[in-house]
């Protein structure tokens, strides 16, 4: 998901939407760092793992809210219910993120893999209310990088015709 907290706070308190917000550590306990932020956060340049005191000095009006764990795995079970509807190969990585071995199942949903993961990315947006990065391709690696690639919103395709193209130009801090 993207800014996953921040998109969960956003998507149960719509007062929030449109709004900067980050979800962040306790200040009074030294853990004051912004955790994740939403998109509108990210336009002050707001960065993850970057003290509260500076990120209000960027934004001001600037919404802190405390990790609310149990409120996000609610959301990744949620989203893991509509994966399992497509496949029974569905892998855990973090809260947040999966791996959705689709090979299998596609001649039974009668679609491919690229209309699969738009389906996915609609569903999750129309029942969750937040939005998902998708990357498609024949592996795990290339699957994450895909995902990571265009954010947020966004479903990126490397197979075989196009990967060197894309992840061989890639910065090597941004590979898995």
């Amino acid at each position: 998901a993207n800014p996953y907290y921040a998109s969960v706070e956003q998507a149960e308190n719509p007062s929030l939407k449109g709004k900067p917000v980050v979800v962040a550590g306790k200040e009074e306990l030294r853990h004051g760092i912004v955790l994740t932020k939403s998109k509108e956060a990210k336009k002050y340049g707001i960065k993850t793992a970057e003290a509260l005191w500076e990120a209000r000095q960027k934004c001001p009006d600037l919404i802190v809210l405390p990790p609310n764990y149990k409120l996000y795995k609610k959301y990744s079970t949620m989203m893991r219910h509509i994966y399992y509807q497509y496949s029974d190969l569905v892998e855990d990585f973090g809260l947040d993120e999966s791996w959705i071995g689709l090979t299998g199942a596609l001649g039974y949903h009668g679609k491919s893999a690229i209309e699969i993961a738009h389906e996915i990315s609609e569903r999750v947006k129309a029942e969750l209310g937040i939005t998902v990065s998708i990357g498609v391709s024949w592996n795990k690696i290339l699957s994450k990088f895909g995902s990571d690639y265009k954010k947020p919103d966004a479903i990126t395709v490397i197979d075989r015709n196009n990967f060197e193209e894309i992840f061989w130009a890639a910065p090597v801090e941004e590979l898995l």
